[in-house]
């Protein structure tokens, strides 16, 4: 516990049952603008690396295994849009962007994949990657600090990443959490702060070709009226699918994703695919017909917002739920 906070401990308790009424302990104002601060540093860093193309040079070299082939599946979404001019680094640093300047270190919650041709992750991390070193290039040349990456590796699946920034165990969550979920009870929206979109990704339906399902569903709405069909889905997709698909069963493979839930389709445990690739021919799956959702999930960094707690259960098969502080 900081000693500011245990000195005020220790000061409400002298008394007795005056202690009671005695205020809570100032919030430290620096924490809420420090936070505050890395999301502008964050920001400025991103809308260069727009601004001087870089971020469709990245593209044209990704992925590794088809360089290029990301130009047809990245979206552009504009909610930043390329101004530098009005993106201004904070001169001033506090709080978690002092810590992080000082400490030469950046730490981010990261998620372990199996980094093969088999996993959507694949054709998207390399991507998230390259764009975050790029925004590290921006602020390493404006802060004039040789900024460093420590990862925290989290094991695929649902994670605590909530808990991670508003413990202090991370500075940012990296680009796994689209704007629009949720982690640990809470509205992502509500219960971080969050920069511009880095990263935005459609939704595409992938159906065997020779199905009888090929020919009746030729749009999302199609999928919507049919009842009780089963989807399989990776990391990238199921929240989505869930989400927006609750009349149908989901599925959810966190590893090797394209061979697996292609594989549940040829043994009849599946109906059909939802992931962002708009063809699965991208990953060298033949058969399947895709058909665009028109649904598209945006991924930021993440930083922690004041007044989220996230206590410990102590049940290690669950997520910490986390909350508004009252």
């Amino acid at each position: 516990m900081p000693a500011r906070l245990l000195a005020g401990l220790g000061a409400a308790l002298v008394g007795g049952c005056a202690a009671t009424s005695s205020p809570a302990p100032a919030v430290d104002p620096d924490v809420a603008k420090g936070r505050e601060q890395m999301i502008e540093a964050l920001d400025a860093a991103w809308i260069r690396v727009v601004a001087s193309g870089r971020d469709r040079e990245i593209l044209a070299r990704m992925p590794p295994s088809r360089p290029g082939a990301a130009l047809s599946y990245m979206v552009t979404l504009a909610d930043c849009l390329p101004q530098p001019e009005l993106a201004v680094f904070p001169d001033k640093p506090v709080g978690l962007l002092k810590d992080v300047l000082d400490r030469g270190v950046i730490r981010q919650v990261n998620q372990a994949t199996t980094n093969t041709p088999n996993d959507t992750a694949y054709f998207f991390s390399p991507i998230s990657d390259a764009y975050f070193d790029a925004m590290l290039d921006e602020l390493r040349a404006h802060y004039k600090v040789d900024l460093k990456i420590e990862n925290i590796m989290l094991r695929p699946g649902p994670a605590p990443t909530t808990s991670l920034v508003v413990d202090g165990t991370a500075d940012i969550v990296s680009q796994l959490n689209a704007t629009g979920g949720d982690t640990q009870g809470l509205r992502r929206r509500t219960s971080r702060r969050f920069t511009c979109t880095l990263s935005a990704i459609s939704q595409y339906l992938h159906i065997p070709a020779k199905s009888a399902l090929a020919k009746e569903i030729n749009t999302v709405d199609d999928l919507h009226r049919r009842k009780g069909l089963r989807i399989c889905a990776g990391p990238l997709a199921t929240q989505t699918a869930k989400a927006f698909f609750p009349q149908h069963t989901v599925s959810t493979k966190y590893l090797n994703d394209l061979t697996g839930c292609a594989r549940d389709v040829e043994q009849g445990k599946a109906d059909l695919i939802v992931n962002p690739l708009p063809s699965l021919q991208i990953a060298g799956i033949r058969g399947y017909k895709s058909v665009h959702t028109l649904i598209v999930a945006g991924t930021p960094l993440w930083v922690a917002r004041e007044g989220i707690e996230c206590p410990p259960d102590d049940d290690p098969r669950t997520e910490d739920r986390c909350f508004v502080r009252e």
